[in-house]
């Protein structure tokens, strides 16, 4: 009897661990850093610090890796917190491929404020760039090219904050098995109590 409701235990446990997880990577830093080896100028040449006119048009470049495909979350929380006012653009393929790595997505329609921007992406490498409003890249703005073009260059000092970024991306995790139906398991659930009764049930002598 032990060994009947153990295996409907275990049954129960794995309908029920069918929920699809996902984790959270978090990438911040200053435009106005030098030691923030992730930053370059619009041109992709290093990164300026002379004047407020120079580190807005710094835009820090990221690697991302999605290993399973599905909706991805942009979220932005550098202006919340007194931060530049973000221009993000997302790129496929990896920095190592700057030079052929095509535009996929910005942030255009939600400007100047922190932008909550889930995306349909299949898995693969991306770059993901972070500068202030309003330097694009020559990709987005011409309609064709990479990010090896480089940007535009036309990021407002009034726009910068003190400079910070922060953005968070959610990526889904392996597919999960789908959830059962609330029927499945009340019927699992009815079985285990059903056992447990008849075990309850005194012996006739």
């Amino acid at each position: 009897m032990r060994t009947k409701i153990g295996l409907l235990a275990a049954l129960l446990l794995v309908l029920t661990s069918g929920v699809a997880r996902a984790d959270i990577l978090t990438f911040s830093g200053y435009l106005n850093d030098p030691g923030n080896s992730a930053l370059v100028g619009s041109d992709l040449g290093p990164a300026l610090f002379g004047d407020d006119w120079e580190i807005a048009n710094n835009v820090a470049l990221y690697d991302l890796v999605i290993p399973f495909g599905g909706i991805v979350g942009f979220k932005s929380n550098g202006y919340f917190l007194g931060g530049a006012q973000p221009y993000f653009s997302l790129f496929s393929g990896g920095l190592s491929s700057m030079s052929t790595a095509p535009f996929v997505a910005s942030n255009f329609f939600d400007p100047l404020i922190d932008f909550d921007m889930p995306t349909s992406l299949s898995a693969g490498s991306y770059v993901m760039a972070l500068g202030v409003w309003q330097n694009m890249s020559f990709a987005e703005n011409g309609g064709s090219g990479t990010l090896g073009d480089g940007f535009i260059a036309l990021g407002v000092p009034g726009y910068l904050g003190n400079s910070y970024y922060e953005l968070d991306v959610t990526r889904p995790d392996e597919p999960q098995p789908p959830v059962p139906e609330p029927g499945a398991l009340l019927l699992v659930g009815s079985g285990l109590a059903g056992l447990s009764a008849v075990r309850r049930r005194p012996r006739r002598s």
